[in-house]
């Protein structure tokens, strides 16, 4: 599952702060308990002391006022009937805290130089200050951690800020743009700089493939024209033997179907995407143009293809010229690849061909369709290139019912 870096900053430092606080409010915790702790042991011992060095500590000694109750008891002098109710019951020496008339006393009982110390202080007054404290501890626990939220949604903010402005400036590169390396923070600016080498890079490949393409189509359009200039010549002569005009019409279709390809291939390269000069055209009747070339050139074809329209007179706006080769292409890729029937099956929103080959056409997966490189024949391409020119979808498949079929999915113009 994804996460954004926004949503783990904030969750890093929400969980880090909230933490940080509970420890630090867990620590004033404890030091305000110690510090309780001290407190009452100095008053344990200056009360002691006081009572030693102002009384007579052979006598049974009752000091009581409205927080204090203290009472000492010689060791020959009996506990219960000296003994104030409170510290009745409880064991020598006693540390704690003790109810007593619905109010809360810490009671301390130890043994001093001669008899036993008796104190009970009252701690109602010292137990609404805590109370408070805690209730101002528990607010200062809820406004931190709020503002420890708003602090990490600020934070997380400002820190992957830069890195989507960085991924909106890639999304926004078109034909190989550089990125800005204008960025406030060094690493970004990095980035930016092995970005931009690698679109370098990339553009560098582009235009040493388109190079090499168009220097091979003119370099291929020569001979193409001079064999279907020779075998025009050749065809008009009318010298040849019935088995000879039917070879030499192969070669001139083939050579037709190589100045094509070397036609899309150049209009290709040019990427010429300008539609407005593209008026609406029939694809059945461009269908039926492709499949009467074919039939000429070999007889043996008309029996093997069949045109099925599902809607009638389609009607698309596309260069009619490449939309020609690329049916071109996919038809004669199936004929030579199949011994049985090329269906031809045309709808509003796609084209499909399909054969009875028992593997898929050159020998072609989806995943060689969606890499034009990784293709093993120029037929299918350059169909492939004519898809993606047109911003058409190309796809290959095979079933073991019907055969091997190619779709590409196209939209067609609205009827007003």
């Amino acid at each position: 599952m994804e996460r954004s870096i926004s949503s783990r900053i904030k969750k890093l430092f929400f969980w880090t702060y909230t933490l940080s606080v509970l420890v630090v409010l867990f620590s004033t915790w404890l030091f305000l308990e110690l510090m309780e702790d001290t407190m009452m042991r100095m008053d344990k011992q200056s009360e002691i002391e006081h009572l030693l060095s102002r009384h007579d500590t052979d006598q049974v000694i009752h000091i009581k006022s409205a927080l204090l109750t203290l009472t000492y008891l010689p060791t020959h002098t009996s506990e219960i009937e000296n003994l104030p109710i409170i510290f009745r019951n409880l064991s020598i020496p006693y540390e704690g805290e003790v109810e007593f008339l619905d109010k809360e006393y810490m009671v301390i009982i130890d043994k001093v130089p001669g008899g036993t110390f008796f104190l009970a202080k009252d701690q109602s007054l010292f137990g609404q200050y805590e109370e408070i404290m805690l209730g101002v501890l528990s607010a200062l626990v809820v406004i931190a951690i709020l503002l420890g939220y708003g602090l990490s949604i600020l934070i997380s903010r400002m820190v992957s800020s830069p890195v989507t402005q960085l991924t909106k400036d890639i999304q926004s590169i078109d034909n190989l743009t550089c990125l800005p390396e204008t960025y406030k923070d060094a690493e970004l600016n990095r980035i930016s700089a092995c970005f931009n080498a690698f679109l370098s890079k990339i553009d560098a490949l582009i235009k040493r493939e388109r190079s090499l393409i168009t220097m091979a189509s003119h370099e291929l359009r020569t001979p193409v024209a001079v064999i279907l200039g020779a075998a025009e010549v050749i065809e008009h002569r009318q010298q040849l033997q019935a088995d000879d005009k039917k070879t030499l019409q192969r070669i001139i279709s083939s050579a037709e179907i190589m100045s094509d390809n070397i036609k899309a291939l150049l209009t290709i390269v040019r990427q010429t995407k300008d539609t407005s000069a593209h008026e609406p055209f029939s694809l059945l009747a461009i269908a039926k143009e492709v499949t009467t070339s074919i039939v000429e050139a070999t007889p043996d074809a008309q029996e093997r293809i069949e045109i099925q329209s599902l809607k009638g007179e389609i009607l698309i706006e596309a260069d009619s010229s490449i939309v020609r080769i690329l049916l071109s292409n996919l038809i004669n890729n199936g004929l030579n690849h199949n011994e049985g029937k090329v269906i031809v099956v045309i709808s509003d929103r796609f084209i499909e061909v399909w054969d009875q080959a028992e593997k898929p056409a050159d020998k072609l997966d989806r995943a060689l369709v969606s890499d034009a490189k990784e293709s093993h024949g120029l037929g299918l391409y350059i169909v492939t290139l004519i898809c993606e020119q047109l911003e058409w979808t190309f796809t290959l498949e095979h079933t073991p019912t019907r055969g091997t079929y190619a779709r590409i999915l196209f939209q067609a113009p609205n009827k007003d």
